[in-house]
């Protein structure tokens, strides 16, 4: 990316202070000793060491090159950095793609008019043509905010102008829409009479018949008729696991969705060695049907009992819940664990959809007249549900993304505060993309954690086009508030949302601290900053991605940060973030990823 400004940077390269804290003297020799590097530590202090000593999976040294050596045997690896950059590895606390599948037909999030839309797809059809009449195409990765002119609409009109005669569904990327074509639609038992779901909507046409775009829940009419998907789960997730570690991806959190095959999948791998990062899951969505606390946990416990094994889980994972936690301080090697349930309360702020429930109305042709988006639970059920749930030892994890759902969220975190007290349950809100003012200080009131996908934060066609023109100035600096949200106290945590989006952290990394993105002289009206908020320093992002998002997963007390006493869960990159330009450290690649002093990747 083109050159910009150096990113500020006051640490305190205090390898003397470090060499006392981690011990200067060795009781035996360590398995591995790394000197010579840029060793970002993102303790308390961000502190900056020289060298790294680790024993069986855990970190007993941090501090200079001299200290270091003390800890070299005649068996001891020493690894020399040569002044790379070693940091935590890295923490996603919202990531749904942990498979690699085989994709039919994906059209790579990339910018298409209408014809070439029709044109990709043909192509799909032409290669598969062996599966006509009836097989279903199933089509992924639509950048539906990007479709070329901005603001046009697809429908199922497009898909069944194509040469076939097949079922075809086509997913965007954001997760919440649907684009079904007539004999889909048919398949699934969609016309002008069905009602819509709790949790979605169908779109219809000025002839009342449906248009082929399913707006979050009602998608589950479709999914309901698809074939099983084919490959082999376990096979899929090993190849997901590798693809983390080339990322640097050491711990994640799977937001819903998760079944017993996916975890099934994931044991076989864990069984056979391939497990390359720190794995949690959440149990859900739920929605306002869903209201039966003690039989949607009761589901998760036994999914517990069948995957969960307190030996393969640091005991901080477990040990806020009910009853007496037991298992080891540390695990070197990682391990399931099923930590919390999600909740959905609202859709996306994009047009034409605008299902994010919002305070007031989105913004039609400039004024106010627009509708307030969906609200798919509300208070006093949320706070309900939380509550229940907590006490069964499971924390929430909100989908919320219009102020209206935010504020219901945090309404629901106060009223299962207070029925509950203060417990440790770390509950989050995914996305918070629109923020009143007011609710910005109850996160850090609450305890409530803002996870964001920083990369979302720049100029783009589902911003630029289809939001910001929607809320109006009054709202238009509260969108996507990384750094309002900082400076009224919110811990904040990092979650890619992949496959949303492509899997790329640095990237993300880049646009919290930068508020932009380069598109190039092709889009000129996507240059500069997103809008006012000043976003997040680089150690601010660093944090988010690493120790906050490891406290989300009640990890924080062993991975996240390279101390004594911590697992050896680390990266070496390529360059140093903070000796570069800030708009370079999307270029930044893993050379190394470590996993409980394992190391799961080299480059």
């Amino acid at each position: 990316m083109r050159a910009s400004k150096l990113i500020p940077v006051a640490l305190c390269a205090c390898a003397a202070l470090l060499a006392t804290a981690g011990g200067a003297s060795a009781k035996a020799p360590a398995d591995r000793v790394l000197l010579g590097g840029y060793v970002y530590t993102v303790d308390e202090r961000a502190s900056v060491a020289q060298a790294l000593a680790i024993d069986r999976g855990e970190i007993v040294y941090v501090g200079s090159n001299a200290g270091a050596r003390r800890f070299v045997g005649p068996h001891t690896k020493v690894q020399r950095l040569r002044g790379r950059m070693v940091m935590p590895g890295l923490h996603d606390g919202h990531i749904h793609g942990v498979t690699a599948q085989a994709r039919e037909c994906s059209l790579n999030y990339e910018p298409l008019a209408v014809e070439q839309f029709k044109a990709r797809i043909q192509a799909c059809l032409d290669a598969t043509a062996a599966q006509e009449p009836d097989g279903w195409l199933q089509v992924s990765a639509w950048y539906q905010q990007f479709v070329i002119p901005s603001g046009t609409v697809v429908t199922k009109e497009v898909l069944d102008s194509l040469s076939t005669r097949r079922p075809i569904v086509v997913s965007s990327s954001d997760g919440h829409t649907s684009l079904v074509n007539s004999r889909g639609l048919a398949l699934a038992g969609i016309d002008a009479s069905t009602p819509n779901p709790s949790d979605g909507r169908i779109e219809h046409g000025a002839d009342g018949q449906p248009n082929g775009l399913l707006q979050d829940g009602a998608q589950d009419l479709v999914e309901a008729v698809l074939p099983p998907p084919g490959g082999d789960p376990v096979d899929e997730a090993r190849r997901g696991m590798k693809r983390f570690a080339r990322e640097g991806i050491t711990s994640f959190f799977v937001p819903g969705f998760v079944d017993a095959g996916m975890l099934r999948a994931f044991n076989a791998v864990r069984k056979a060695g391939g497990l390359t990062a720190r794995a949690h899951f959440a149990i859900g969505p739920f929605s306002a049907g869903d209201d039966s606390v003690a039989g949607l946990s009761r589901a998760g416990d036994r999914l517990r009992k069948r995957f969960e094994r307190a030996s393969q889980l640091p005991r901080s994972v477990r040990a806020w819940r009910p009853g007496r936690q037991r298992g080891p301080r540390l695990v070197r090697k990682p391990g399931i664990s099923i930590d919390a349930v999600k909740f959905f309360l609202d859709g996306v702020l994009q047009a034409p959809a605008q299902t994010a429930a919002v305070l007031k109305p989105y913004l039609v042709n400039g004024a106010p007249g627009g509708s307030r988006g969906e609200l798919y639970i509300d208070n006093p059920a949320l706070g309900r549900l939380m509550r229940g749930f907590e006490r069964r030892g499971y924390q929430a994890h909100i989908h919320a993304i219009g102020d209206r759902a935010v504020r219901t969220a945090l309404d629901g975190v106060e009223a299962m505060r207070d029925a509950n007290g203060m417990r440790d349950s770390r509950p989050s809100l995914a996305h918070t993309e629109l923020v009143a003012k007011p609710d910005l200080r109850r996160f850090a009131e609450l305890r409530a954690l803002p996870v964001m996908s920083y990369q979302w934060a720049k100029p783009a066609p589902d911003s630029t086009d289809t939001v910001l023109p929607y809320l109006g100035p009054g709202r238009l600096d509260r969108y996507e508030p990384e750094g309002q949200l900082h400076a009224a106290g919110a811990r904040i945590a990092f979650g890619s949302d992949y496959p949303v989006d492509a899997l790329d952290e640095f990237f993300a990394v880049e646009v919290a601290v930068l508020r932009e993105a380069d598109w190039g002289p092709e889009f000129p009206q996507y240059a500069g900053k997103l809008n006012a908020d000043p976003g997040l320093t680089l150690a601010q992002a660093l944090r988010g991605i690493t120790l906050n998002a490891a406290y989300q997963m009640h990890q924080d007390k062993v991975t996240g940060s390279l101390e004594r006493g911590k697992l050896a869960d680390l990266i070496v990159l390529d360059r140093n973030l903070f000796e570069i330009p800030a708009d370079d450290i999307s270029e930044t690649r893993v050379l190394m990823t470590m996993v409980g002093g394992k190391v799961v990747y080299r480059r």
